[in-house]
């Protein structure tokens, strides 16, 4: 996926409202990934997120702290919803392609 636009650790904190603490966690479980977290030699608070990782930063907080569940279960329920997401779009796509050749 290509994101035009990032947003780095410390706007994300700022501006989301979120503690530091938490979006180290949610690195941590792999509920999202920095852009730029594949260079060891980057710390946290030089890492970028794509703006896309808004959403499900702000998901994986509400999970975590609304059901109040453990991270580990916070980031099973981020991927299955991740691949929900993903097979709809496939879906979507497939429903496209076939009312095309059906029309023909």
């Amino acid at each position: 996926m290509n994101t035009l636009f990032s947003i780095s650790f410390d706007e994300l904190c700022q501006i989301e409202g979120i503690e530091s603490h938490l979006i180290i966690e949610i690195v941590e479980y792999g509920i999202v990934i920095p852009a730029n977290k594949e260079d060891d030699r980057i710390c946290y608070e030089r890492w970028l997120f794509d703006t896309d990782d808004i959403y499900w930063i702000k998901k994986a907080l509400r999970l975590y702290q609304d059901l109040e569940i453990d991270w580990i279960a916070t980031a099973m329920v981020i991927e299955l919803m991740q691949q929900r997401d993903v097979l709809r779009k496939e879906n979507e796509t497939y429903q496209r392609q076939l009312k095309r050749f059906i029309k023909n």
